[in-house]
């Protein structure tokens, strides 16, 4: 009579290779997880390396440390705290304590100005043949309204000027402003790495709460990061317009032309990122 069904060791053995291979299936599908998960990882990484690589310069290109926008001491190695640019515009009038302004509108013709609040400083450039300085004054309010700049007339000024919604800039301090002559608005900002409550490193922004007269609490920015501390975790670095390292915390904040902010990653010291910010207005 022919045999029927298996004999023991072929059930064994048919369970063996069974067992081997979904040994095999499931090693291969760890290793794929774990590599995938490494990859995820690296994204993550390169990303968050990236947003640092956006966020820093903005408020930094524009600074002028000769003009002291640099707080004397605050260009630390995990931070520095400045007085950032939020607007720019042309002086078209006004008294010693209200300012008649054209805001600039920038390349894309329309105004980037952060709202311009009680607390923030007006600097007015004054120029000679011989040198050129900023003076500050303090802003009372700000409210928009209409009227004539004469010193924009030309036609392609309102490409350049918003001369139909000009600025009348009331100020604490009595000034004898030029017409015609630049302004800026400034307010205090501090870029930061900092340890949050997570344990984790990040990228923060603590902004200038002019009510209080102090910075508001630190916000999350990018990250994380790896730590801000040692010679190969994240730090800033600073540079005069020679090359020359310029030490941090240095009271002497004028002469830094350029920061280079050393970025490196939270998942493996290899991968980072050297952010080189020259300063636009360095002398």
């Amino acid at each position: 009579m022919p045999r029927r069904g298996f004999t023991l060791a072929e059930v064994v053995f048919a369970m063996l290779l069974g067992a081997l291979v979904l040994g095999l299936v499931s090693t291969v599908g760890n290793r794929l997880r774990r590599q995938l998960s490494r990859d995820a990882n690296r994204l993550a990484d390169d990303q968050q390396l990236a947003t640092a690589a956006e966020v820093l310069p903005i408020d930094l290109r524009g600074v002028s440390p000769s003009s002291g926008d640099i707080v004397a001491g605050e260009a630390r190695d995990s931070s520095i705290q400045l007085r950032a640019t939020i607007a720019n515009a042309l002086v078209c009038g006004g008294s010693p304590a209200t300012l008649l302004l054209a805001p600039y509108l920038g390349p894309s013709g329309k105004s980037s100005a952060l709202p311009v609040q009680d607390g923030d400083t007006a600097w007015l450039l004054t120029d000679s043949d011989t040198s050129e300085s900023w003076h500050p004054v303090r802003v009372r309010a700000v409210r928009r309204t209409t009227g004539n700049c004469a010193v924009l007339a030309d036609a392609g000024a309102a490409k350049v000027f918003d001369i139909t919604h000009l600025w009348a800039m009331d100020l604490r301090d009595s000034v004898d402003a030029v017409v015609g002559g630049a302004a800026r608005v400034t307010r205090p900002t501090r870029s930061s790495f900092y340890r949050a409550g997570d344990g984790h490193w990040y990228l923060g922004l603590r902004t200038w709460n002019s009510a209080a007269l102090l910075f508001n609490a630190i916000q999350p920015v990018s990250g994380p990061y790896a730590a801000a501390t040692g010679v190969r975790g994240t730090r800033l670095q600073y540079f005069d317009s020679m090359g020359t390292r310029v030490p941090a915390g240095t009271a002497d904040t004028r002469s830094i032309a350029r920061v280079e902010a050393v970025v490196v990653s939270e998942q493996s010291t290899r991968d980072s990122l050297v952010v080189v910010i020259a300063f636009r207005n360095r002398r």
